[in-house]
């Protein structure tokens, strides 16, 4: 290509013999002479070189077309058993020509493209991505349910991809955009379908089946395999991911993530649709009219599952253990499991509720669960679970073992008289009136209880009143009066 714009401009421009430019540039003045009198470009030919593997190439096109997706390496082993055992061939050459041949023999599908009225479909699915939640990195399981006319979307993090968490992702989203799409698009993943049937129809799971029909939401499932079925929510996941989750971001909880997350997404209806030349938020604001309201009594986003109170008060929720009040032990309970929390129902009453564990083998406890079965059996206060494992404040047990060095091991009945002042308040506003009492250099329950009751009602004041109409009334704060000095007054 060179020498043939050296000929063009030396020859036809500047008119220099061809025998002169043909001896400088070492090319045949005949080679010189038909570039001056064409406009042919010149080629570099391909000169097509045997393989090895043509000698073989009709039994690997008989490969390829019974079994359209057997591997490279497969049809090489089959080479080697069956046709010569002397073969050999690296496996580089041997993906490469079986590409060439696929590519040939097995043309790549072709897709139509689709157009959405309004309120029409929405399609949503699951996938894992990378943060930072409290200073560790982690995989966050994404939730992502996108409008296929507007392209507005919603997403969700959660620590899993289980029903609890699909459900979840369905009503937020179903609130986010205030309303649901004719139908919705759903891969066929073990949360929503049980077993794959003939065509199109699914053997739905039946927690799935009964919430998509409280929400009267119509779900459809893509072809297995056919991920261009749901092809806007795909690509929707890789924006959120490029966008959102890179460089690697962190968030103080999930909570947080979540929120910032939901703020994403509403910024997106200021961002111009990839198809139309239309703002999403025009788009929705015309979509948004179309959605089905939701229904007036909404489903709750949980599973639910039966359980036994074991002797210890507590419920076994998928490999996890959680605690309930100490007078349900040996009774039967319902157990309702959202994605960020558990509630355990005995008689129809809510007894407790935790956060749902991430791992296995955990334990949810809540002391205040076990303090009326422990203030019966004070000694094993010090070596109760319910108390270790930082589950009580550490001015608790501060005060415990300040009790014990002054009183003896039985201090603990003591000890427990104070935790149960929590029961009518909570830990943390017992923690507060302890750290005041310790302060003060007290360690009476009574005073503690007196410390807690000032800080539950408002601030202690004696009003003094005389008859001197220019007079005001004095006011007389408490708060800094120690517990023995508001005895001795009271007396």
């Amino acid at each position: 290509m060179d020498d043939w714009e050296v000929i063009r401009l030396r020859c036809v421009r500047d008119r220099e013999p061809i025998k002169r430019v043909a001896r400088e540039l070492g090319i045949a003045p005949n080679t010189v002479r038909k570039y001056v009198r064409t406009l042919i470009v010149p080629q570099k030919l391909k000169v097509h070189r045997a393989r090895r593997l043509d000698t073989w190439q009709t039994t690997i096109d008989e490969y390829l077309r019974s079994t359209p997706k057997i591997t490279a390496r497969r049809i090489g082993t089959l080479l080697r058993e069956r046709h010569d055992t002397t073969l050999r061939i690296g496996e580089r050459a041997l993906r490469e020509y079986v590409a060439s041949r696929r590519e040939q023999l097995i043309p790549k599908e072709a897709f139509v493209r689709a157009q959405y009225a309004p309120g029409d479909q929405s399609q949503f699915d699951f996938s894992p991505m990378h943060a930072i939640i409290g200073g560790t990195e982690q995989v966050v399981q994404v939730f992502a349910q996108r409008l296929s006319y507007s392209g507005y979307f919603f997403a969700r993090a959660s620590h899993r991809q289980d029903r609890p968490a699909l459900f979840a992702g369905l009503l937020d989203a179903a609130h986010f955009f205030g309303g649901l799409t004719n139908v919705a698009i759903f891969d066929n993943a073990k949360t929503a379908v049980t077993k794959i049937l003939r065509g199109r129809d699914r053997d739905e799971n039946s927690e799935f089946c009964a919430f998509r029909g409280a929400l009267a939401l119509e779900v459809q499932f893509a072809a297995p395999r056919r991920g261009n079925e749901k092809g806007g929510v795909e690509g929707t996941m890789g924006y959120i991911e490029d966008n959102f989750f890179r460089p690697i971001p962190s968030f103080v909880s999930f909570d947080d993530l979540n929120a910032k997350l939901a703020h994403f997404c509403t910024t997106e209806l200021q961002r111009t649709h990839a198809t139309h030349r239309e703002t999403i938020g025009e788009r929705f604001a015309r979509e948004g009219q179309t959605l089905h309201p939701l229904p007036t009594v909404l489903p709750k986003p949980c599973i639910t599952d039966y359980a036994r109170i074991n002797k210890f008060a507590e419920v076994m929720v998928q490999t996890n253990r959680y605690s309930v009040p100490t007078r349900f032990a040996y009774r039967d309970a319902i157990v309702e499991i959202y994605d960020q929390r558990v509630v355990i129902i005995v008689d129809g009453e809510a007894i407790a509720q935790h956060q749902r564990a991430n791992g296995t083998g955990q334990a949810g406890i809540d002391p205040l669960h076990c303090i009326d079965l422990i203030s019966h059996k004070h000694r094993s206060a010090t070596r109760a679970l319910a108390f270790a494992e930082e589950r009580l404040p550490q001015v608790l047990i501060r005060l415990r073992d300040r009790l014990i060095e002054e009183q003896g091991p039985g201090a603990t009945k003591t000890w427990m008289a104070v935790l149960r002042l929590a029961l009518e308040s909570s830990l943390e506003a017992l923690a507060q009136a302890t750290e005041i009492a310790l302060s003060r250099g007290t360690l009476d329950p009574q005073a503690i209880a007196l410390l807690l009751r000032q800080r539950a009602d408002a601030p202690a004041r004696i009003v003094f009143k005389t008859p001197a109409p220019a007079q005001t009334a004095q006011i007389v704060d408490l708060t800094d009066y120690r517990i023995a000095t508001l005895v001795e007054c009271a007396s």
